[in-house]
Order: C-alpha cells, then structure tokens, then sequence
C-alpha cells in the first residue's frame, strides 16, 4: 500500500481549504485595515480643513464686520460728504471721527484706512487719505468701475502717505469696500488684514502652524514631512483634494476670501511593531500546524498498520496468521485509544467476514438445490393451462359456446399474467386483455357496451403492462345502476408521448371527490404495494411515476354522467433516453 497517499491528501486539504483560505482573509483584513485606516486618515485631513477655514473666516469676517461698523457710522458717512470749513468741523473730527477710526484700529491686528474723495477734510493721522493719490492697479480700477460693494486684493494700494507711515513694509490683505450716497462714490474703506495673521494652531500638537504661501494659495502642512516649493505648485495648481503613498490634500476654494487654501496631512503608515507582528501571526500558525501534522503523521502511519494487516488477512483467507503476535498491528491491539479500537474492529471484521463466506457457502449449496425442485415444479402451470383448455374444449362441444369462450379467455389473461419474463408489451396487447376480460363478464349478464377510439398507428407503441385491464375491471365494480355500463378506451398523440382515457357511465363522483382523488393521485410517492386483491389503481398510478417520471400520474374528470381517467406514457424513444 502506498504509504503517504493519505498524509498528502489531508496536506493538499489543508493547504487548499485552510492554510491558502486564511492567507488570503489575512490579506483581505490588513487591505481592508489599509482602506479603513485610509478613511480616517481622510476623515481627520477634512477636519483639520475645517478648522483651518474657521480659522481664516474669523479674521476675514472681522475685517468684513469693521468695514461694515464704518458704513454703518451715518455721522461718520455724513462728515466724509460735506464740506470742511471752521474750527468746530476740525474739533468735531478730531473728537469723534478720529477717535472712532483709532478705536477700531486698536481692536485687533486689522488696520483700517479710509481714502475719500473730499479734497476739504484734513490728511493724516494714519486714518484718512486722497483718494487721487492712490497707486490705481487694474484691479483697484476694475472695482471702482464694476457695481461691486466690495473686493478682496493681495495688492496693496499704496500712496506716499501710507508707505511713510506703515515703513516697515509688513505684507496685507485689503478688504475694500466703497461707501457711497446713492450713486455718488464718496470713498472706501480698506481694512488690512496682515498675512502673518493667517497662521494657525495645530490642535492635536498645539504647535503654531506657518503656511506656505503662493500665488492666490495658502497651503497648511500638517503632515509634519519636507514640502518642496515645486511639490507644493503641483499640488496647488491640481486644484482638487485626493491622496498618494504618503499624504492626503484638501484643495478648498474660496470665491469670497483673500486666496484658495490647500490643507495636507500625512497618512499613517505601517510600523516596524505592525509589520512584525503581520508576519508573526502567519509565521506562528505555521509552525503549530507543523506540529500538528507531525503528529497526525504517525496516526497516519499507524493506520497504515491497520490497513497492511487487513491486507495480510484477506491475502490468508480473511484469518490473522497465528504466527503473527509480534506483528506491528497485534502491537496496536494492546493500546487504549482509538487506534487500537479501529485494529479490533478490523480483527472483528475479519472474523465475520470468513464466518459469512462459510454461511455463503451454504446457501449457495442450498440455492442450487433449491433451483432443481424449482425446474421440477415448472410444470405445474402448463397443466394448469391445459386442464382449462380441456375443459373449454369439452363445454364447446357441448354447445356451451359462451361459457366455452369464457374460459378460453380466462386462460390467455392467466398465461398473459403470469408472464414474468417481458415487462414491456404494446397497446393492442393491453385492449386483448381488455377484450379476454369483457369475455369473461359477458357469462354474468350484465349489459355493458364497450367502444375503442385507438388511430391504427399507436396499436405497436409499447407501455408498461396491465395498465387498461383495471380500469374497466374498476367500472364494472363500481358501475351502479348504469344500463347498459357504457366504457370507451381512446388515445391520442400530445407532445412526445400518447395520452389514454378510459371514460365510464358509472357511479357519479362529486367534485370533492374529483379533487381528492386528483390530489393524491398527484402527491402519493411511488410505491409498489397492493391491497393483496388485485391491481388498483394506485398501483398503476405508482408504476406510472416510477417509470416514465413523477410527472405522470392518473388525472380525474367526471361531467356528472361520465367519469373518464387520463393517464400519459412516453413514446418508446423518449423512454429509452429517460432510462440512460
């Protein structure tokens, strides 16, 4: 016997159905990990963009919430529209007007600075300034001209003015907005926001956080990684959010704000711990489940044993060779564990084995005895046949014609019964019974008529035998008061196969009986018992299914006159296919 076939069988299992299985659910799990780790990766980028545009939407709507405090200063609006002429106008400008614009200067970082057009009020004081000394970008142009309210620039408007009293050039963002009396463009209100303003606080580290600023992009690096000023373009010209090996971007886009503001963030990466202990776990199962074969290898071995003395047994006639104690699988009988229950079990099984091949011995002994009483008992039916044809001859010749045919057909349905040899006959065979059996009831006068509708084709199409006798043998019993009992067997082609109805005058069946017997034709399993009397019809219902398919079953219909039951068999061809 090949010794290892089983040990690589249960190895090829094991690679295929758990070994290869849990490799790959470990795959799927750390991608998986990979991909969830990647969405929180993202969710924690997009909240940190949030915060950073929190943070720059304070700043700037401060700006927007100070330009608006002015527009709303209608005493303010006033003095910048009339003319200034005395001493009172000067006091009144220094008291109150100057004093408001010095009080929203000292609020927060933003400066504010207001450039009129009305050459009569005093300059300076970092507060008011001319409008026609104003450095005009395109820009600045475009929005004096356009309907717009206001505007944001990176540029800043400046004049001699300005430049001599901000020398230390600090960087701003200009939030201009004009203030107007009806169409009449009075001034504007320029809040400067400085740049270095825009630097916001890691709330996961709290460190302070400069961005890299570009051309109308700040970009905020919370990745913690070197970030190129060529990196940092590609990123801010894509103009949208997305991931690679190493960061993750949000590209926000702000139409209303001073620039675009791109935030990125670093993606967790897997650690020396992590990728340890990825490959210690498969490293691990792996090395258990070596053990574990080198144990089952020497169950295996030992089955082997056990299969090598049932080859010793039957190479000696299913008996251990008494010789043999010190053998290995006589060793195993001595253990207590399943090994040795599977070593008693063979020795048992080797015993009963030669105790049957001797008892088998015996009754095929007793079979061939039993076979030549047999051939001499055969006889038997021929004289019974024979007898009756005597006693059919003789009521003939004593003008019994009737009771002479009856008995002449009594014989042929005896012989035709007993028939055991042929298990198919044809349909003409089937309606000669059906005729022996109609001679015999003529002798008990009941007045019957019978009616064939078979096309001459379908005479030679072969069926399963005693289908038709029972059910006329069934309306002659339950025939009840019809006079004559008129019965009709007809048959017709359908599909692949020939459908027979045999339809009687009988007894009337109520619908409920109708549909009970319908269902249990339909339901009943296929069985080949008998009531002990006769072939019912339950019998021929259960042939039908057993051979030509569950399908075919005897079908009921009663018209309140007639009672007919239809029945299907195959064709000859299509029963030869259902068969193979």
């Amino acid at each position: 016997m090949q010794q290892n076939r089983l040990f690589r069988k249960f190895l090829t299992t094991f690679v295929f159905l758990v070994l290869l299985p849990f490799m790959i659910v470990l795959g799927l799990l750390l991608y998986r990990t990979n991909r969830l780790q990647l969405q929180n990766d993202i969710s924690q980028n997009e909240t940190l963009t949030v915060q950073t545009l929190n943070s720059i939407h304070q700043h700037t709507e401060l700006a927007e919430n100070i330009c608006k405090s002015v527009l709303q200063n209608q005493t303010l609006v006033n003095f910048l529209d009339r003319e200034y002429r005395s001493v009172p106008d000067l006091l009144y400008y220094r008291s109150t007007i100057h004093d408001f614009v010095k009080e929203k200067n000292s609020m927060s970082d933003i400066k504010l600075q207001i450039y009129t057009s009305n050459n009569d009020i005093p300059l300076g004081f970092g507060v008011f300034f001319p409008m026609d000394s104003i450095h005009k970008t395109s820009s600045f142009e475009s929005f004096c001209d356009s309907a717009a309210e206001s505007i944001w620039l990176c540029e800043q408007p400046t004049d001699e003015y300005t430049q001599t009293i901000y020398s230390e050039q600090e960087t701003y963002y200009h939030y201009l907005h004009k203030i107007q009396l009806g169409p009449h463009l009075i001034g504007i209100v320029d809040a400067m926001v400085p740049k270095r303003i825009f630097t916001v606080t890691d709330s996961g580290s709290g460190k302070t956080l400069a961005p890299t600023e570009l051309q109308n992009c700040y970009i905020y690096n919370y990745s913690g990684l070197p970030l190129s000023q060529e990196q940092a373009a590609t990123l801010a010209a894509a103009g949208c959010s997305g991931h690679d090996h190493n960061l993750i971007y949000s590209f926000k886009e702000d139409p209303l704000g001073p620039f675009n503001v791109l935030v990125i963030t670093g993606r967790s990466q897997l650690t020396a711990l992590n990728i340890t202990l990825t490959l210690l776990i498969p490293a691990l199962f792996i090395i258990l489940m070596a053990g574990f074969f080198q144990y089952n290898r020497h169950a295996i071995q030992d089955i082997h044993i056990c299969l090598d003395g049932m080859e010793t047994a039957i190479a000696n006639n299913f008996e251990f060779p008494e010789n043999q104690g010190d053998a290995p699988v006589h060793q195993l009988l001595q253990r207590n564990d399943e090994i040795s229950i599977l070593a008693n079990r063979i020795n048992y099984l080797m015993r009963q084995i030669r105790t049957l091949l001797d008892q088998k011995i015996q009754q095929q002994t007793a079979a061939k005895e039993a076979q030549l009483l047999a051939l001499q008992h055969q006889i038997n039916p021929h004289f019974l046949y024979n007898t009756m044809e005597v006693f059919s001859a003789r009521m003939e010749l004593a003008g019994l014609y009737e009771e002479s045919g009856a008995i002449s057909a009594f014989c042929r349905m005896l012989r035709y019964n007993m028939n055991t040899e042929e298990f198919m006959t044809t349909i003409e065979d089937e309606i000669r019974q059906v005729k022996y059996y109609l001679a015999i009831q003529k002798i008990r006068n009941i007045p019957f008529e019978i009616r064939y509708d078979i096309p001459e084709e379908l005479l030679a199409e072969r069926t399963i035998r005693f289908l038709l006798e029972p059910f006329i043998e069934n309306s002659f019993k339950y025939r009840g008061t019809a006079k004559p009992l008129k019965i009709s067997i007809s048959a017709r082609d359908v599909d692949s196969g020939i459908e027979l109805s045999i339809r009687n005058n009988g007894e009337v069946l109520s619908e409920e009986r109708v549909q009970q017997l319908n269902e249990r034709f339909e339901c009943a399993s296929a069985s080949m018992q008998t009531n002990g009397e006769h072939i019912g019809l339950n019998n021929i219902n259960s042939r039908l299914k057993l051979f030509y398919g569950e399908d075919h079953f005897i079908r009921v219909e009663c018209d309140g006159q007639f009672t007919t039951f239809r029945f299907v068999i195959d064709r000859a061809a299509h029963l030869s296919a259902h068969f193979q």
